[in-house]
């Protein structure tokens, strides 16, 4: 039994270099006849997804949207040279995320496609509502020529500033992506990224404990929209406002016991360029209280969100009163007013001359610059006032009011002022009542005896025929 044993292990020893060396030779055989054509088509799935949104002013990067922000409806096209090689419009009715606008990625079935470069175009949200030449693209067949159709996709521009039109319910957020693809026949999946047209504005407000704000508005953003950053869009204007508090009562917000308030997002048209954005707010103090401030910001991308803090407590504006009375015969003498530290309402002697002084106190060791003022009343409706040599922008305006107690004469005035490279603007709006001129002392205890005029009590004397 041992030789016969030793026979076969000899045998076996033998063939084994050849039994090793099929494996081998197949595998090398596999590779030499793989004569795979390179023009062969690729089968491959396409996904499309909505892309985060970059946050401005944080270091985050992105945060993902929120319900409702997504994808509604869906057009793709693969275009080489301007003919329509591929077209996807899935139907998306009975998708219960794409019903409320919250589709966040969609793939395609397994197709097939021919090796090249293509130009992928990519559409979510398309509604006649935004524009009619866009939503004319999803009457497009496949092999059709877009010349011939008399479509230039690329220059496509959503105007009537289709941000105003968004309700999240029937017309969503429009959507668009324009890239260059490269097939082959290894190619699998080709993903494609959709931006939003619209800028995210989240809007916080500080300052006075309960303070009611009664008006806030955006304003200062473009009118239209081209389907891509590089679209070449003409006649841009930056006209467009968003009314976020209209100013009335029922829409008035209170700021907290902290005093601040969080306004819910809104969304506004994505902007290329402007020399900022303007910010106009009205408060119920001092008898109306109007803010305006322009952001640094001068550019709102698209897909983007900016947080933008209002802050009411860095300045504050003061209003410095006098008044004078001019005794018969004698110069002007200063009389005493109530106590109020700001003088957006006063009571002043009939008749007297008055002079209002602006200043402004800085926050910090902030210095303030280019203070200027511009006073305003209604002509055709306030009789009885005047002011006295006003120029507009002067800091001081001096006036004089007629010699009858009871009237109310509502006086507004603006105030602009620079500081740390910032600049400001508010408006206030200023009662005054004049009253009895014996109501109000003389201010200084000290008078010369050609000064000491005592007044009396007014008397009305009624005179009777005899």
């Amino acid at each position: 039994m041992n030789k016969i044993k030793q026979h076969i292990y000899k045998a076996m020893l033998w063939l084994l270099p050849w039994l090793c060396a099929v494996p081998l030779a197949s595998c090398s055989f596999d590779d030499d006849i793989d004569t795979g054509d390179d023009n062969a088509p690729a089968m491959l799935q396409l996904s499309i997804t909505a892309r985060e949104e970059g946050d401005l002013n944080t270091r985050e990067g992105t945060e993902v949207g929120q319900n409702s922000e997504y994808m509604h409806n869906l057009l793709v096209l693969f275009i080489q040279g301007d003919k329509v090689v591929k077209k996807f419009l899935p139907d998306l009715s009975n998708d219960e995320a794409a019903k409320v606008g919250n589709l966040k990625t969609w793939t395609s079935e397994s197709i097939t496609l021919t090796p090249g470069t293509y130009t992928v175009y990519a559409f979510a949200n398309i509604d006649s509502y935004f524009s009619t030449a866009w939503s004319s693209l999803t009457g497009l067949g496949d092999g059709e020529s877009l010349t011939e159709k008399g479509i230039d996709i690329d220059n496509i521009v959503l105007e009537d500033n289709p941000a105003s039109k968004l309700d999240l319910l029937t017309y969503f957020i429009p959507m668009s992506a324009k890239e260059e693809v490269t097939v082959t026949r290894s190619t699998r999946n080709i993903s494609i990224g959709l931006d939003r047209l619209v800028t995210k504005i989240r809007m916080s407000i500080t300052g006075k404990p309960n303070t009611k704000v009664t008006a806030l508005s955006f304003g200062g953003y473009a009118d239209k929209i081209g389907l891509f950053s590089d679209t070449q869009v003409n006649d841009m204007q930056y006209t467009c406002q968003h009314i976020v508090l209209n100013g009335e009562e029922s829409q008035s917000i209170q700021l907290s016991d902290g005093g601040t308030y969080q306004f819910a997002d809104f969304y506004v048209n994505s902007s290329p360029g402007n020399s900022g954005y303007t910010v106009t707010l009205e408060t119920d103090e001092k008898n109306g209280t109007t803010y305006t401030a322009t952001t640094k910001r001068t550019v709102l991308p698209r897909n983007s969100i900016y947080p933008l803090s209002l802050n009411l407590t860095g300045y504050d504006v003061t209003l410095d009163l006098h008044c004078w009375v001019s005794p018969i015969g004698n110069v002007p003498v200063e009389v005493k007013l109530s106590p109020n530290p700001d003088y957006y309402t006063c009571t002043i002697p009939e008749g007297s001359q008055f002079e209002f002084t602006v200043g402004v106190t800085p926050s910090g060791t902030t210095a303030i610059e280019n203070l200027k003022s511009a006073w305003t009343f209604d002509k055709e409706s306030v009789t009885g006032l005047a002011f006295d040599n006003y120029t507009e922008g002067d800091t001081t305006v001096k006036g004089h009011v007629t010699a009858s107690a009871g009237k109310t004469f509502n006086l507004t005035f603006d105030v602009t002022w620079t500081a740390d490279r910032n600049n400001f603007e508010r408006r206030y709006n200023v009662i005054i009542t004049t009253d009895d001129i014996t109501n109000f002392p003389f201010k200084s205890k000290t008078r010369t005896p050609e000064f000491g005029l005592d007044y009396l009590r007014h008397e009305m004397l009624n005179m009777f025929k005899k």
